[in-house]
């Protein structure tokens, strides 16, 4: 079994969208993803040198079996990029093989590599499967509230 994580090309997306579409297929909360304007939004992720982000992919047996979406902000008390980990999937067929390990593992190295001073990420409170494995790789934070406002 060759399990390999790399930087997600244009010809990865047909597989990609139908991981994402795995993905939240099995949310809690569900969506249907509009596939052009995903696909639009893919492309222009995977360009080199983009000013937004990146997103890897694992690959075993050369078949896509996961991805990390990857999105920076800034520390203005550090001075440099921050990387949000968006999101973050494995295919249920391929769990439990430390696919997910791999891609955080690369995720850091990624966030490293592009001038990043930390990586960052939540979870719902309800996925104690992925809690976890960030628990191991990751330190909890504590004392912050997160919100959000639909535009």
């Amino acid at each position: 079994m060759s399990i390999s994580i790399r930087e997600a090309v244009v010809t990865d997306i047909q597989a990609l969208l139908s991981l994402i579409d795995g993905y939240y297929a099995s949310s809690p909360v569900p969506h249907t993803p509009d596939h052009e304007q995903l696909t639009t939004h893919i492309t222009a992720l995977v360009q080199p040198d983009n000013h937004f982000g990146g997103l890897l992919v694992a690959e075993r047996n050369s078949q896509l079996v996961g991805f990390a979406f990857l999105y920076y902000r800034f520390d203005k008390r550090q001075l440099t990029p921050i990387v949000d980990l968006n999101d973050l999937y494995v295919d249920p067929d391929a769990r439990r093989l430390g696919i997910a390990r791999q891609l955080m593992t690369e995720t850091f190295a990624w966030a490293k590599q592009h001038g990043a001073n930390q990586v960052t990420w939540m979870t719902r409170t309800t996925n104690v499967n992925a809690q976890r494995l960030y628990d191991q790789v990751g330190v909890r934070e504590t004392g912050w509230l997160h919100y959000g406002h639909q535009l």
